[in-house]
């Protein structure tokens, strides 16, 4: 069979076949579609994080290495300008006592302020031949009187891509004498070290450029100090690091390879370090999963769409059955049942109930004469006026209330007419409504009435009856009394105005369902979101889709429970909100009795504060991805000195999970008897100071020394309402301190203890001896004719006795007493507990006699002798009056022809001859 239009029709069966059939393919499809994209994007973010975590991290160490060599060079400086070398054999001596520079730069040298070469740690053989002063870095090196790194360049004997890390050496005036230039060859990978071997993938690579689009480190080292666009090709990643932007991108590179790119500057420098990971070989996984999902995906659909076909054709093979029996029986006077028996299923219950249904047609055929007599019974007890009236409007019936209207009987029936049998002014009304129904059209009139002298209202419903061939036969009429159902609607219309009011001006979607889900009340604002379509009697599913439906059902099944629904739920596209959250309330619509008649709902649009959530959660993920990563241990405690926050550091160093620490007091958390040591500490922090504090601790990597800080956490009105906590492993920064400490108090070329160190050693010797009541003996040398040794022989002679005059010092004291050199040729010795002059004169008679024998010197020998001034120090005497004195003596001793010692005179005495007798001749005399 055909439509009209000539397309087929196809059966319920076929159709329903073909639908699941399609629902299947559609299913399968759509869903893996939908995963394939959800994990690919999934993977492009975990991709582009990770990437930049380890680009991030890598910046870093760059940072602290280039931190370190600044710090090794500024210690190196600070040596030279607490020795006092001034000569510039003395440096290329002592640059050569340093091989270990060479483990940190590629070249050592000392330059004088004119530019010039000085001193050079890879030989001797190119002092005098370089000049620097036209570098830039030597130029802002005289001007801060600071250290600088250099901006990349060529090295203008070797023709090497550099850069260079500069220290200025400072003379006692706070002029710069020397600039120490430390260069890192950017050919080799002495600075980077394994950095440098850090791959992105199987060709990508990690290249580091400065904000001038310089290139610093490449692959390609013939594009080192080139510009990145140098051959006209411009890259849009590079393009934006070097603008100064942090982060990742994609972009293509000068071959046309497609790839990741991460940049993270670096601290201490202009550097910008890149990463560039080709995007074929980051997704090269995913495209094997997706091969595989698509050919899983057709065979899934060709097994599951043949079954469901055959599944439906089969199930709805009873239904094409009762629906060949119900056409013959339509046209059959009398019904016969089916002759086969219907089926144990929902088609065979409706074959049965449609046998029942026919056989009750043709016992009702039989109830009709008897309910006729039924219905005047019914009728006359309605509180209602029913009559029916022919074409010619004359009563053909009339229940009691319709007679009793004008005073008429029964007898009456069939021979008074329709305005006879109504008062005039009900009439009136009625007539266009009777003009209506005798056209064959239905009608239903509103009017008023005389009720005793009051305004009554009745509602009047006029129903025409036609017969087969379209004939009007006459008509129904029924009449109510509505006076009290109108007055009640005038007061409840003035209600609904002021509720209509208030919910058109409230910015929710405000809406009543009744029991059966129909719409009874809804707002202008719901109304505009279905274009103006009136929504009331339509039911909840209807209006809003099978699928949107399906999403709230359960709330729905809930609140007609009687429980209080409240739900978030995203926005249906189709109707320009799919972008959009909002938060929907039911609440039931109880009765006096008890009885449910519906819900209320009002649904607000919440997409801001979801928004604001979702930042705030990928925000919190990002945070953790970072502070798990970082090398220090975090935690943050809210006022109650509970833990609200802390990183993944507790497990892989303590073996904690985080996990079990949430919420936990920090008090059960560390234990009572470190939280008893914390607790003052604590204190003060939560009183809104910042309190840092180093700590030994065992951790799952051994023992190590934290570094531990409390930060006040402060609301916007200053008041502290929590504590961050940072624990910094300082392990190795604490020993090269200790390192650094030992170089900054020991003179580098007699290894005895500086001026630096023997001052503070003077400071605590004096302290002690207050308290002990014991004087303090101090011996001031300086040997004799030292500078004439130096001029004749050279500064290496001079160096070889001071090592040994040093040597000879060191063992003609105690190991309690303390030898130092002071300053040039200068040296003290400081004793403790002597019991008075005697004592110190054997000291200082042995130090005569360690110096007699002759000074064996690499080509000669000679004799040096020395002169020791001796001062014993007095009650409540400062350590500068002791030094003073002792230096006074000196002078005296060397006055009175050298190699000798002289004793200080009294405190008194000296001032006096402190005035009267200033020192003038030079100690190198």
């Amino acid at each position: 069979m055909r439509f009209p239009s000539g397309l087929p029709r196809f059966s319920l069966r076929a159709r329903l076949s073909a639908g699941v059939v399609a629902i299947v393919f559609l299913t399968t499809f759509g869903v893996t579609a939908a995963a394939l994209s959800f994990i690919k994007r999934s993977m492009q973010a975990a991709i582009a994080v990770e990437q930049l975590e380890r680009i991030s991290a890598i910046a870093d160490a760059v940072d602290q290495k280039f931190l370190s060599r600044r710090t090794l060079l500024k210690t190196f400086g600070d040596s030279i300008e607490s020795h006092g070398i001034t000569g510039v054999d003395a440096l290329q001596g002592l640059l050569m006592q340093h091989p270990s520079l060479k483990e940190a730069f590629d070249n050592v040298a000392f330059v004088d302020t004119d530019g010039k070469l000085v001193a050079n740690l890879n030989g001797a053989h190119q002092i005098g031949r370089v000049n620097v002063k036209d570098r830039e870095y030597f130029q802002r090196t005289m001007a801060a009187k600071t250290g600088v790194i250099s901006a990349p360049y060529r090295n203008r004997l070797n023709g090497l891509a550099q850069v260079a890390v500069t220290e200025p050496v400072l003379d006692r005036q706070g002029n710069v004498a020397y600039v120490i230039s430390a260069s890192i060859n950017l050919s080799e990978q002495n600075f980077l070290g394994e950095l440098a071997r850090v791959k992105f993938g199987k060709t990508g690579y990690m290249f580091i450029t400065n904000t001038d689009g310089i290139v610093i480190d490449h692959p390609d080292k013939s594009r080192l100090l080139q510009h990145v666009e140098a051959d006209g090709v411009r890259n849009a990643a590079t393009a934006r690091a070097i603008s100064g932007d942090e982060g990742t991108t994609e972009a293509v590179d000068r071959n046309g390879v497609h790839g990741l790119y991460a940049f993270k500057p670096i601290r201490q420098t202009n550097w910008v370090l890149g990463a560039m990971y080709p995007r074929d070989e980051a997704f090269a996984h995913i495209g094997r999963i997706e091969r595989f999902a698509w050919a899983g995906a057709v065979l899934l659909v060709l097994l599951a769409g043949a079954l469901a076909f055959m599944t439906a054709r089969t199930q709805l093979a009873p239904l094409s059955r009762l629906r060949e029996h119900m056409q013959v029986s339509r046209a059959d006077a009398a019904y016969s049942p089916m002759k086969e028996a219907p089926s144990r299923d929902e088609v065979g219950e409706l074959a049965r109930t449609f046998d029942s249904l026919m056989q009750e047609r043709e016992a009702s055929q039989e109830r009709v004469q008897a309910s006729e007599r039924f219905l005047r019974d019914v009728t006359d007890n309605l509180p209602a006026v029913v009559a029916y009236f022919d074409s010619q409007q004359r009563c053909l019936f009339a229940n009691k209330a319709g007679l009793g209207m004008r005073g008429r009987t029964r007898d009456d029936i069939g021979r008074m007419t329709m305005q006879e049998s109504l008062p005039d002014a009900v009439y009136r009304q009625l007539v266009p409504h009777i003009d209506k129904v005798l056209a064959g059209t239905p009608s239903r009139a509103e009017g008023m009435y005389d009720r005793n002298g009051k305004e009554g209202f009745f509602e009047c419903h006029l129903v025409p009856d036609l017969r087969d061939h379209g004939d009007l036969a006459g008509f129904y009429v029924m009449t109510f009394d509505i006076t009290r159902q109108k007055v009640a609607e005038r007061e409840r219309s003035l209600g609904e105005a002021r509720v209509r009011t208030i919910t058109d001006n409230l910015p929710a979607l405000v809406s009543h369902v009744d029991a059966s889900l129909r719409f009874t009340f809804v707002n202008e604002h719901l109304r505009a979101l279905f274009d103006g379509v009136e929504l009331v009697g339509k039911r909840l599913p209807e209006v809003r889709g099978v699928e949107d439906f399906e999403a709230v059902e359960p709330y729905v099944r809930r609140v007609l429970a009687g429980e209080t629904v409240t739900f978030e739920k995203k926005g249906d596209p189709t109707r320009g909100i799919g972008h959009k959250w909002h938060q929907s309330h039911y609440i039931p619509d109880v009765n006096a009795d008890g009885k449910l008649r519906g819900f209320y709902a009002m649904t607000f649009d919440v997409t801001e504060r979801k928004q604001a959530q979702m930042r705030s959660a990928d925000s919190e993920r990002r945070l953790r991805g970072l502070t798990d990563n970082v090398p220090a241990l975090m935690t943050e405690l809210d006022r109650e000195e509970r833990v609200v926050f802390c990183n993944g550091r507790y497990q892989t160093w303590l073996g904690i999970s985080p996990d079990s620490m949430m919420n936990q007091p920090i008090r059960e958390v560390i234990g009572e008897a470190h939280y008893a040591m914390r607790k003052p500490l604590l204190a003060r922090a939560f009183a809104g100071e910042v309190v840092s504090f180093e700590q030994t601790a065992r951790l799952l990597i051994g023992e190590r020394t934290l570094q531990t800080t409390y930060l006040p956490q402060k609301n916007a009105e200053g008041e502290v309402v929590g504590l961050y906590v940072l624990a910094n492993d300082v392990s190795e920064l604490k020993q090269k301190q200790l390192q650094l400490d030992v170089l900054a108090r020991e003179d580098a070329l007699t290894g005895l203890p500086n001026r630096r160190s023997f001052e503070e050693h003077a400071r605590d010797a004096m302290a002690r001896s207050r308290r002990s009541g014991l004087p303090v003996c101090l011996l001031f040398l300086d040997i004799d004719y030292f500078k004439t040794i130096n001029d004749s022989l050279g500064h290496a002679a001079g160096d070889a006795v001071l090592k040994e005059f040093g040597r000879r010092l060191r063992l003609s004291v105690r190991d309690t007493d303390m030898a130092a050199r002071y300053a040039g040729d200068e040296f003290v010795i400081l004793l403790e507990g002597v019991a008075g002059a005697a004592d110190a004169q054997v000291v200082a008679g042995k130090v005569l006699a360690a110096m007699q024998p002759a000074f064996e010197l690499p080509h000669r020998s000679l004799h040096a002798t020395t002169s020791i001034g001796v001062a014993l120090s007095e009650e409540g005497e400062e350590f500068s009056s002791l030094l003073l004195r002792a230096d006074t003596a000196l002078y005296a001793a060397k006055k009175e022809g050298k190699n000798r010692f002289m004793m200080a005179a009294p405190r008194a005495e000296a001032r006096l001859a402190t005035a009267a007798w200033p020192r003038q001749e030079p100690y190198g005399a």
